[in-house]
């Protein structure tokens, strides 16, 4: 079983909309970690959660 890493908005403090989160450097490492991880399954249900609009906090 693969280890996933943390999703970095499970202890940041701060409450940012999607638009906020898509420019953060933490997120971004996330996004490409799932990549490299070849994580596709988990890494499409993060992008549509951000393409939905509810990912923001």
């Amino acid at each position: 079983m693969p280890m996933y890493p943390i999703h970095p908005c499970c202890y940041c403090e701060d409450s940012c909309s999607t638009a906020q989160k898509v420019k953060c450097d933490k997120f971004l490492a996330y996004i490409q970690k799932l990549n490299s991880m070849k994580e596709q399954r988990v890494l499409i249900k993060e992008l549509r959660y951000l393409i939905t609009e509810k990912g923001g906090k």
